[in-house]
C-alpha cells in the first residue's frame, strides 16, 4: 500500500462530512458501538473494525481535524506507547506506569 490510501481516506471523509447531516460524536459513537458488536460476533471479518475507524475520522472531521492530523497524532501515541512500561492489572487490562 502506498501513500495514496491516506489521500483516498481523506477525500472520502470530506465527501461524507459534506453529504451527511450529522457526523458528530454522538452519531458516530452509536455507529461504532454497532460495528464493534458486529466485530465481536464475526471475528474473521475486519470490515467492522475499519468502519469504526472511519466513524472516528468522521467525528474528528466534525471537530475540525483532518485525517492527516489524526494519523500524525496516532503516530505520536504509538511512539509514546513504545516508550512506556506497562503493568497488567487484576481485571486483565494494562496500565502505563
Amino acid at each position: 500500500m502506498n501513500q495514496d490510501w491516506l489521500q483516498t481516506i481523506g477525500l472520502s471523509v470530506e465527501k461524507l462530512h459534506e453529504l451527511f447531516d450529522r457526523t458528530d460524536l454522538d452519531v458516530e459513537w452509536k455507529k461504532i458501538q454497532e460495528k464493534l458488536e458486529e466485530a465481536r460476533y464475526n471475528p474473521g471479518d475486519v470490515r467492522p473494525l475499519a468502519d469504526c475507524m472511519f466513524s472516528i475520522l468522521l467525528a474528528a472531521r466534525n471537530r475540525g481535524y483532518s485525517v492527516t492530523a489524526v494519523f500524525e497524532e496516532l503516530g505520536k501515541v504509538a511512539e509514546d506507547s513504545m516508550r512506556r512500561r506497562w503493568k497488567k492489572m487484576p481485571d486483565g487490562t494494562y496500565r502505563a506506569i
